[in-house]
């Protein structure tokens, strides 16, 4: 075996042994594995009061986008907050009950149905309920 040869095969050896390694790393961990997650599979992200003094609330974990409605606070929407054009994270304009993208404009209804592109999609909804004071979310 000439050098070339060996030092070829010590590379792929030693790429090989790093693999496990790269998969732990890169592999995305359960909702199972987070201690948060209920049994019933929701997650809490947050309450009722803080949810009325920020207007909404963001969870970059799951992630999810909590606002609820004006009238009535036990009625909220979760949205994941990324856009479908350009993966940037919306914002929610309150005072016009809408999500809008900062990159390039694109706007959302309150439950996530896209109004104006350049998306070509809506926001992905969540379930969420409220029980007590507190916001639980079921990332789907």
């Amino acid at each position: 075996m000439n050098r070339r040869t060996f030092l070829a095969w010590v590379g792929v050896g030693s790429l090989a042994s790093f693999f496990p390694l790269v998969l732990a790393i890169c592999s995305k961990p359960t909702t199972a594995a987070n201690p948060s997650t209920r049994p019933d599979g929701f997650i809490p992200v947050g309450t009722i009061q803080e949810l009325d003094k920020k207007g909404s609330l963001l969870n970059s974990k799951i992630p999810a986008l909590v606002i609820h409605n004006q009238k009535n606070s036990q009625d909220i929407f979760v949205v994941n907050p990324t856009c479908p054009h350009a993966g940037c994270v919306v914002k929610w304009k309150g005072n016009k009950e809408e999500f809008l993208c900062p990159c390039h404009g694109s706007q959302f209804t309150a439950n996530g149905q896209l109004m104006k592109g350049p998306a070509h999609q809506g926001l992905k909804p969540y379930i969420a309920k409220v029980e007590g004071n507190l916001i639980l979310v079921k990332p789907s």
